[in-house]
């Protein structure tokens, strides 16, 4: 029998097992960027990752956390990344976010056994651990709450300066919770041996609305200094994440005599609003934009106040301006948006016509006529930019073979004709889009391989800030605009106001967020590393290696989608077995790395391998020991390299234990999918088709 004493004694023990136990409760795993973190998904195992990037580039990962019972204080802190040769990577140059999840009670129309869309909690927009607008950058997304049975889901970015030297860099990131204890997490990071270019290579042009801003930020009456001051902040966001604006309306006016002759532009105001636009001096790394619609002259729009001769006049005065300026070859004409959806014929016929009084006094504005739309022979000689949505391209979607594709384009490309692509409402599984409700978190960026593998040279995107129905972050599926069938969670919506201090009095971010800039979101940086990828075929592309590009994306990319109808029997459907692109993530990455190292050793033949000399992506190779990517930097690099193997392998055998386990307007600026229910007309147009065609079969097969 035990005594008092040794019971007490027991008791005690006990009780210090139990709270140990507790103390070391938290689980916190590590997953790639790719992966998009549902609240029910199985908890990672791993606790280390490898990112890798070329210098100028951003690599992210996602750090999960749950714990049996609530938590409070979580936060995560990383270290500096140093490597072999003690160069550093400092941790200032990762930024932190909570992953803050939407419900979503009413799902995107369209689902697929491998593309769902399903009502449930979705992480989206991107909440900063600290607050860069309020002076001394006080915490904001962190130490932050799990409630028992939630996940808590931590976004790190990575920022690889221009100037750091390549080569294996190793961190921690550390992650606390109050009675608790730490659990660390490796990060392994390689910085490959090139740049991404800091100007854009490719139109990237994605609209935005400045009135919506005051709805939510800058108090009641609307400070007028406050709102110049937002926009720049919604602006910076954008230009962080590759995205330029995709209208810039300067002010002018074009003034005629009694004769109807045009009289001397002053150009002062118009010239004052764009360049710093142009310039980059708007933006914090002095970068200028890309492409940009002029605005002022939309052919399908008509002339406005002015005949058609004043018009022709203004319109060359604009474009030798803009071309004395050096700004001409950023700027396009957005002609009247989707003619498709209205009238086509009428609607061709008014684009052309406003098109041929543009280029009526200059031919500056050859090609310069962007058209929503696939390419038309009746437009050929005034469009210069085609733009159509992606199920608009080819036969894959429309079954009758009806647009333009792989046939066509590649004729006018050669003639000095853009392609660009779109996605919006109409983008609906399996084609990939920028659903919120997609449980595939690279959608958004695996659209732009696809774009640059069908030889496009831009990507537009009608709008980051559409908010009209006055709740962004609990209304996304815009029904009252679009119609049931045509309405997609998050089409429109990249960016999240961070207050709600505007004159939708407490509408806006939720309660205990008061954040004087835009909210970033998970799709925005899919998106940006979608871009930062294009630039790597690009680069690849300049340096011969295009064809090596296109066998690679082959591996993972075949064609844009299908028709959304599920079935392995009928032509043309969606077919599970057979996916337009790839649904693992690793062969992804490890195309992705391939690619990278092709660059590399185009670059610098003496220093890497040729991945041509090695066995071909499979989707099963381990990603983290390519050792293609760091080939032999130099002699010294690779001997202390050596010297850390010999001197710790039990710790490199675990690591790479760890590795193979990850394997398991009022001014609205852009209106493609602005149009309201007439989307929707469009799409039962479609499926009354689908019907037809399926019902002639059964009377032919009937009459036979």
């Amino acid at each position: 029998m035990l005594s008092y004493k040794n019971g007490f004694s027991l008791l005690i023990l006990c009780s210090i097992f139990f709270f140990s136990f507790q103390a070391l409760a938290f689980d916190a795993g590590v997953v790639p960027a790719t992966r998009k973190v549902m609240p029910e998904m199985e908890m990672p195992a791993d606790t280390s990752i490898t990112i890798k990037g070329g210098r100028n580039e951003f690599e992210s990962f996602q750090i999960v956390i749950r714990d049996p019972a609530d938590l409070s204080g979580v936060n995560v802190e990383v270290s500096d990344l140093t490597n072999a040769n003690n160069s550093v990577l400092a941790k200032e140059n990762a930024k932190l976010y909570r992953e803050y999840y939407l419900n979503v009670t009413n799902a995107s129309s369209v689902s697929l056994s491998a593309h769902p869309r399903e009502t449930g909690y979705y992480p989206d927009p991107l909440i900063p651990f600290t607050d860069k607008y309020s002076e001394g950058n006080p915490p904001l997304g962190a130490p932050f709450e799990i409630k028992q049975g939630e996940t808590g889901v931590v976004y790190v970015d990575w920022h690889i300066p221009l100037d750091q030297q390549p080569g294996n860099y190793r961190g921690t990131a550390t992650v606390t919770a109050n009675g608790s204890s730490p659990v660390q997490i490796e990060i392994n990071l390689t910085v490959w041996d090139f740049e991404i270019p800091q100007t854009k290579s490719m139109g990237s042009t994605y609209g935005f609305s400045e009135d919506y801003i005051k709805d939510y930020h800058c108090g009641v009456p609307t400070d007028e200094e406050c709102e110049k001051e937002m926009k720049i902040r919604y602006l910076e966001a954008m230009h962080q994440h590759r995205m330029d604006r995709t209208r810039i309306k300067g002010p002018v006016d074009f003034n005629f005599d009694d004769d109807g002759n045009l009289l001397p532009t002053d150009w002062t105001a118009y010239d004052a609003y764009m360049e710093p636009y142009l310039s980059g001096s708007m933006f914090e790394d002095g970068i200028g934009i890309t492409r940009f619609d002029v605005k002022h002259f939309k052919p399908g729009s008509g002339t406005g106040s002015m005949t058609d001769d004043q018009f022709a006049q203004a319109a060359a005065a604009f474009a030798e301006h803009l071309e004395l300026k050096g700004w001409w070859d950023n700027a396009f004409s957005y002609a009247s948006d989707e003619p498709w959806l209205k009238d086509e014929e009428e609607s061709n016929l008014e684009i052309k016509h406003d098109a041929q009084l543009q280029g009526r006094y200059s031919d500056l504005w050859e090609d310069k006529v962007l058209v929503t739309g696939p390419y038309v022979e009746e437009l050929h000689d005034e469009v210069g930019i085609w733009c159509p949505v992606t199920p608009m391209y080819d036969s894959w979607f429309w079954l009758d073979g009806k647009y333009a594709g792989r046939e066509t384009y590649p004729d006018l490309l050669a003639e000095g004709k853009e392609l660009w692509f779109y996605v919006c409402n109409a983008s609906s599984p399996p084609y990939a889009g920028y659903d919120i409700d997609s449980t595939i978190g690279y959608e958004p960026r695996i659209v732009k391989w696809s774009s640059w593998f069908e030889g496009a040279s831009g990507f537009l995107y009608w709008r980051v800030n559409y908010w009209p129905l006055k709740d962004p972050w609990t209304v996304f599926l815009n029904v009252e605009n679009f119609g049931e069938i045509a309405s997609r969670n998050g089409d429109g919506i990249l960016l999240y106001p961070g207050n709600h201090d505007g004159l939708e009095v407490g509408v806006g971010s939720p309660e205990g967020l008061a954040y004087n800039g835009p909210i970033v979101s998970y799709r925005m940086k899919q998106i940006r590393d979608g871009f930062e990828d294009w630039e790597l075929f690009i680069l690849a592309e300049n340096l011969g290696a295009k064809d090596y590009v296109k066998e690679q994306i082959a591996l993972v990319y075949t064609q844009f989608g299908n028709f959304p109808i599920e079935s392995c029997d009928m032509q043309g459907a969606y077919c599970p077995d057979n996916e337009p692109w790839t649904l693992d993530e690793n062969l992804l990455l490890e195309v992705r790395d391939n690619i990278a190292a092709k660059v590399q050793f185009l670059l610098h033949p003496d220093k890497y391998n040729d991945p041509e000399a090695d066995e071909p992506a499979d989707g099963d190779a381990d990603l983290e020991e390519d050792g293609d990517l760091d080939n032999e930097l130099d002699s010294e690099l690779e001997n202390e390299t050596e010297l850390e193997a010999e001197e710790d392998s039990e710790t490199a055998n675990e690591d790479e234990a760890e590795v193979d386990g990850d394997k398991t307007d009022t001014e609205d600026d852009g209106s493609s999918c602005n149009s309201t229910k007439s989307n929707v007309s469009w799409l039962v147009a479609l499926l009354m088709l689908f019907v037809l065609r399926r019902k002639i079969k059964q009377w032919n097969r009937a009459d036979n």
